[in-house]
C-alpha cells in the first residue's frame, strides 16, 4: 500500500498520478520542468481511502447527505507540514483535490477546492475535499461515467494563498493560436462559471486578436499566452489555470489532457450547411425528434409520415397505458401500426412500408423537398389508434425502467425490435445515447428555417434537438437524451445533464469554465450567447427545436408551434439490478 505520509511538491514521488492524482503530479512535474508553480506539499491518494469507504457505506444506508457528513468526520493524519513547509508561516492557503480522474476533461471541476484557508482550518479542508466525492455532482458524473464512488481516492495539494490581480485560463489550440479566459482577481469565478471576464486569442508570434479595453494589461494576456506554450511543450499540457500579480505570472493548475471516448451511437452523415429546404420539412423534424431511434421509426414513423400537417391540430400525446404484460404491449402496437400505415397510404401495411423507406431515405440523403413531395396528401392517421400505440410503447419503456432493465423510460424509442424483445426477457440493451441517424436531418432543417442567434463558440460540432431551459439552476429537471441545454451561467453541476445532451447554450460566462471543458470533452457543441437570455422569450418554450452550431456559433430555434405533433416528454427514471420484466410484481410471463 502506498503511504499517507505528506509529499514536498519537489518530491520526485510527487510527480506520480497514482500517487499523487493526476493534478498534483502535473503541477509537480511542471515545477521540474522549470516552470513557474507555486511550492506545496501533497496528502496522497491513499489517506483518502478510509474516509471514502465511510461515505460509501453511508450512502448506501442513508443516502448522499450521510455519505458527505460521514467523509467529512474522518480523521486527519496527524503529522501534517506546518505552515511554514510553504511560505514560512504567513498568509493562508489554497487547498485542491487531485484525482486519477483529473486527467478526463469529463471530470472537469467535479472535486473540491477552497481557497484562503488559515493554517488552522487545513485540516477541516482537507476532509472537505475528501467528502466532495459524495456531493451531488460528482455521484451524478459518477453514475453517468460508470464509476464506482468507493473507488475514488481523492489527494489533496496545499500551496500558499495569493491574492492575484488577474487570472484565468489558456488553452493552446491546435492551429498554434492560444485561447485566454482573463478576469480580475483570479481564475475562480472564470472557471466556475459565475462571471464572465474576457476571452481573447493569441498569435504564434504574441499579437493578441480581440484585445477590448479592459482592466488587464495586454501584456499580461500574452504572458499568459507564453505560459501555455510553454507547458505545452514540457509537460504536453493543453489548458491550464494561471494567476498573475503584477508582471509576474504563475502556473495554477494544468487541465485534463485527455478527451472521453465519444457515446455510442448510429452512424451518421456529416450535417449539410443550411440551404433552402421547404417549410413542411418542419412537421417532419418534429416527428423524428419526437419519437427518435429505431423504434420510433419502426412503429411511428410509417404512419406519422401523414401527420406533419393535417393532423397537428390534433396531436399525440399519449399516455402510459394500464397494462402489466409488455410482450401483449409490443404486440399490440405493431398490429396497430400496420394498420395505420395501411391506412395512411392506402396500401396493404407491406407496402406502406416500403413506401415510408423511400421517403426515409430521400430525406437522410438531402432530397428533402423530394422526400416532403412524397408524403403531401397521405391521409391522416387516425387520432385513436395513434395514441394507442405511443401509449403501448411508453408504457413498455416504463415497465423496462421499472425492471432496472432501461435507465429511463423515454430510452425505450432508441432500441431496435430485436433489442427490445430481448429486453422483455431480461437481457439488458445497449443504449444509444449519442446523435442517432435523424438529428443531422433535423439540425439542417431548423438551421435553414430557425430564427438565428450569433454566439461565441467554445465547444465545436453541430448538435440538435428539443430545447430544455435550465432556467431555476437549484432544482434540475432532468433533460431527456439529446436534448439542447439552455442555462444562464455555465455553472459545474450540471455537468452530469450534459453526458446525453445535444448542445449547449449559456447565456454567460467564459470559454475557460469548466463545464465547457466537460462539453468538450463529451464533444457537445457550446455557445455563450449573451443576447440569447434564458429568462427571456428568445429561445421559445421548452420542446421548441434548437439547433447549434459550435464552430461559428449560430444559434437557431423553431418555436413550438400552437399545435404541435410532439409527444409528452414524461419518463420514468428507475435505477436497481437487471430482471426479466416478468418478474415485475403484477406482471405478465
Amino acid at each position: 500500500m502506498v503511504a499517507a505520509a505528506p509529499l514536498a511538491l519537489d518530491h520526485p514521488a510527487a510527480r506520480d498520478p497514482a500517487i499523487a492524482g493526476v493534478k498534483a503530479a502535473a503541477l509537480a512535474a511542471a515545477a521540474d520542468a522549470g516552470l513557474p508553480v507555486l511550492p506545496g506539499w501533497i496528502l496522497p491518494l491513499e489517506a483518502s481511502a478510509a474516509a471514502i469507504a465511510a461515505g460509501a457505506r453511508a450512502l448506501e444506508i442513508a443516502g448522499r447527505p450521510s455519505a458527505y457528513l460521514a467523509a467529512v468526520e474522518a480523521a486527519v493524519p496527524p503529522a501534517l507540514p506546518s505552515s511554514g513547509g510553504t511560505d514560512g508561516g504567513r498568509g493562508s492557503f489554497v487547498v485542491r483535490s487531485s484525482t486519477a480522474l483529473d486527467d478526463d476533461g469529463r471530470w472537469s471541476g467535479a472535486f473540491a477546492s477552497y481557497l484562503g484557508i488559515e493554517s488552522g482550518d487545513l485540516p477541516t479542508a482537507i476532509r472537505g475535499c475528501w467528502a466532495s466525492a459524495f456531493s451531488g455532482d460528482a455521484l451524478g458524473r459518477c453514475v453517468e461515467a460508470g464509476v464506482d464512488v468507493d473507488a475514488v481516492r481523492i489527494a489533496v495539494l496545499v500551496q500558499p494563498f495569493l491574492r492575484l490581480d488577474a487570472g484565468g485560463t489558456a488553452r493552446v489550440r491546435d492551429d498554434g493560436m492560444v485561447d485566454v479566459s482573463v478576469a480580475p482577481g483570479g481564475p475562480s469565478g472564470v472557471v466556475a462559471g459565475r462571471h464572465g471576464g474576457l476571452d481573447v486569442r493569441v498569435a504564434a508570434d504574441g499579437s493578441i486578436v480581440g484585445h477590448a479595453e479592459s482592466r488587464i494589461p495586454a501584456a499580461t494576456v500574452a504572458a499568459a499566452a507564453g505560459l501555455a506554450r510553454r507547458a505545452a511543450d514540457s509537460v504536453a499540457a493543453t489548458t491550464i489555470e494561471w494567476g498573475a500579480v503584477g508582471d509576474e505570472v504563475a502556473l495554477l493548475q494544468i487541465g485534463p489532457a485527455r478527451r472521453s471516448e465519444a457515446p455510442p451511437s448510429d452512424p451518421q452523415p456529416r450535417i449539410r450547411a443550411p440551404r433552402a429546404v421547404p417549410a413542411d420539412a418542419e412537421g417532419v423534424a418534429r416527428l423524428v425528434t419526437a419519437f427518435p431511434g429505431p423504434l420510433g421509426d419502426e412503429l411511428v414513423l410509417p404512419w406519422a409520415l401523414g401527420a406533419t400537417e393535417s393532423w397537428a391540430a390534433e396531436g399525440i400525446r399519449a399516455d402510459p397505458i394500464g397494462v402489466h404484460d409488455p410482450a401483449s404491449a409490443l404486440a399490440e402496437a405493431r398490429t396497430l401500426a400496420d394498420q395505420a400505415a395501411a391506412e395512411v397510404w392506402s396500401v396493404p401495411p407491406s407496402v406502406a412500408r416500403e413506401r415510408a423507406a423511400d421517403v426515409v431515405r430521400l430525406l437522410l440523403r438531402g432530397r428533402v423537398t423530394d422526400g416532403v413531395r412524397a408524403i403531401a396528401g397521405l391521409a391522416a392517421p387516425g387520432p385513436d389508434a395513434a395514441r394507442r400505440i405511443v401509449g403501448l410503447v411508453r408504457t413498455v419503456g416504463e415497465l423496462l425502467a421499472e425492471a432496472g432493465l432501461l435507465p429511463s423510460s423515454q430510452l425505450v424509442w432508441r432500441l431496435t425490435g430485436e433489442e427490445i424483445d430481448r429486453a422483455i426477457e431480461g437481457v439488458p440493451p445497449a443504449l444509444r445515447t449519442g446523435p442517432g441517424r435523424w438529428e443531422p436531418f433535423v439540425a439542417e432543417v431548423v438551421l435553414a428555417r430557425g430564427r438565428g442567434f450569433q454566439a461565441v463558440p467554445v465547444s465545436p460540432g453541430i448538435g440538435a434537438g428539443r430545447l430544455h431551459p435550465l432556467r431555476e439552476l437549484r432544482s434540475l429537471d432532468r433533460p431527456g437524451p439529446r436534448e439542447v441545454l439552455a442555462a444562464p451561467l455555465p455553472l459545474p453541476h450540471l455537468a452530469p445533464l450534459l453526458w446525453h445532451g445535444a448542445a449547449l447554450v449559456s447565456s454567460g460566462g467564459t470559454a475557460g469554465a469548466h463545464l465547457f471543458e466537460v462539453a468538450r470533452s463529451l464533444g457537445v457543441p457550446a455557445v455563450i450567447g449573451p443576447e440569447i437570455g434564458v429568462d427571456a422569450d428568445s429561445l421559445g418554450e421548452s420542446g421548441s427545436l434548437v439547433a447549434v452550431d459550435g464552430d461559428i456559433g449560430r444559434v437557431s430555434i423553431l418555436p413550438v408551434p400552437a399545435a404541435t405533433i410532439l409527444a409528452s416528454t414524461s419518463g420514468t427514471t428507475r435505477t436497481g439490478r437487471s430482471a426479466p420484466v416478468g418478474a415485475i410484481p403484477g406482471g405478465g410471463a
